[in-house]
């Protein structure tokens, strides 16, 4: 049996412990990450995850010798000086990792952009291209990477307080006066799902400095090998965990959570309580709305953040895919700052051939979706049906006759997303990045009751996996202080 296949394994029911020093609920990145570190302490701490696999988003599938990465398609900072690859060194995790250079494409009806992996290249690269804005684009990105950096201090920032209340746009306006640049530059914006007249300046700072300084990394093996060997440590630490197992109901002793009951029944006793699942349902479903009334309000009035449509496609020898590069493909042909539909493709058997047969590949795209789009479609099978052939239709237009070459072909609506993670309406990304839900604005970790914690990418920092790595890690030592 390999290490991965040992690590997906629950623990047995007659060794759970009556009793445990820290129960974590959900094992998405943050979650595993948080009771990795908290079993290393020394302590007892328990899993308890709704899906038979862990990582939540970080998840691949198998179809017919075909591995596809559920979600993530990517993971930055997984370098030694990078969040991600600090957090791995002090858990004693060894990986591999692939380091994406070219990090992306920007793909226009009329041009397209290379993003090199290196941020000085890039900068060099958008000044010969832009030459007028060249001095503009040097400062912007000094701005925003001394703004990236004051992110990680938790100490007050004269830089945080200037952009807090700033959308991506504002930035882009005071900056630059050339639309093109301006809409190259939001082009990335989908990996936090808001066009730039939308999002947070601050959140598109933590993804666009995080991939340009810390470097974007595709794991050896697919993303699922991410999620099992921090799964792994923490077995390995002694930690349990209780797969294919649903918390329904958090209890209290007063202000004081007590224990948490499962869809079963069973009611298992814990010290404190560490939440990385949708916030909605950690309060109003796991905790009968019975909190702190203006903390329950607060997270009445906040928004979730967007759905995607994905689509896997496994695509047997002989397809040319010479065209396809990996990145954004936009229909944007204006000033709209790439505030429009838009595919990101990436082909992983590129990176990691042994993902798929031999000289057999996967394509892999994610497609934004309007929000309106969603909230009345009654019959979900021909929505993605419908959704399937539209896609597989653009992608055609680079890679002629695909259909010709498809052997695999699996989809995903938010319907899905939210059957697989719980996340409300299959949101990607917990709390729209909106400025008025980020950095302060979101959830803190601590909550009202005494030891209950939240993790992950609806509270602080924010989405991306660099992001709940650095959540689950900062909440894990907060625990830790307290212990102490």
């Amino acid at each position: 049996m390999t290490p991965s296949a040992r690590a997906i394994q629950s623990t047995s029911r007659s060794e759970l412990y009556p009793c445990y020093d820290a129960i974590v609920i959900g094992a998405g990145i943050a979650g595993l990450i948080c009771a990795a570190f908290l079993a290393k302490s020394g302590k007892k701490i328990l899993i308890v995850e709704q899906h038979f696999i862990p990582g939540g988003y970080c998840t691949s599938f198998k179809r017919k010798g075909f591995n596809f990465d559920a979600a993530v398609h990517h993971i930055g900072g997984c370098g030694k000086w990078g969040i991600v690859g600090r957090c791995l060194k002090s858990l004693g995790i060894e990986m591999e990792f692939y380091p994406l250079d070219p990090m992306d494409h920007l793909i226009f009806p009329y041009f397209t952009i290379e993003i090199p992996a290196y941020l000085d290249e890039y900068i060099s690269r958008l000044q010969q291209r832009y030459p007028a804005e060249a001095n503009n684009i040097k400062a912007f990105f000094q701005e925003f990477t001394k703004l990236y950096r004051a992110t990680f201090n938790n100490e007050k920032s004269l830089l945080i307080d200037k952009y807090k209340d700033q959308t991506y746009a504002d930035v882009l306006n005071a900056f630059f006066t050339n639309d093109e640049l301006k809409m190259v530059l939001g082009g990335q914006c989908g990996y936090i799902g808001l066009p730039p007249a939308k999002a947070s300046a601050i959140g598109v700072c933590q993804m666009m400095i995080n991939y340009l300084k810390d470097g974007a990394f595709f794991p050896a093996g697919g993303t699922q090998e991410f999620a099992n060997a921090i799964f792994k440590k923490f077995i390995d630490f002694g930690g349990h965990v209780m797969l294919s197992s649903k918390a329904i109901e958090i209890l209290f002793d007063g202000n004081m959570a007590k224990s948490v009951k499962l869809h079963d029944g069973k009611e298992i006793h814990s010290g404190l309580v560490v939440s990385n699942i949708d916030a909605r349902q950690t309060f109003f479903e796991l905790l009968k709305g019975k909190a702190d009334v203006p903390f329950t309000d607060k997270i009445k009035s906040m928004k979730e953040s967007c759905s995607f449509f994905l689509l896997y496609l496994g695509v047997g020898k002989g397809v040319d895919l010479s065209n396809l590069k990996r990145g954004f493909y936009h229909t944007s042909t204006d000033s709209g700052y790439a505030d429009g539909d838009w595919l990101y493709v990436s082909v992983p058997t590129r990176i990691c051939p042994t993902l798929a047969p031999s000289e057999k590949h996967i394509i892999s795209v994610v497609v934004s979706l309007k929000e309106e789009s969603c909230q009345d479609v009654t019959d979900w099978p021909s929505f993605k049906e419908t959704l399937t052939e539209n896609t597989v239709n653009r992608l055609e237009a680079f890679v002629p006759d695909l259909r010709k070459y498809i052997e695999v072909k699996e989809s995903a609506t938010p319907k899905t997303l939210e059957r697989y993670t719980s996340n409300t309406h299959g949101a990607a990304y917990g709390w729209a990045v909106t400025v008025d839900q980020i950095w302060g604005n979101r959830l803190p970790p601590k909550t009202p009751i005494d030891n209950l914690y939240l993790t992950g990418h609806w509270t602080r920092p924010g989405p991306g996996i660099c992001a709940v790595v650095s959540s689950g890690w900062g909440v894990a030592n907060l625990i830790m202080e307290n212990w102490r």
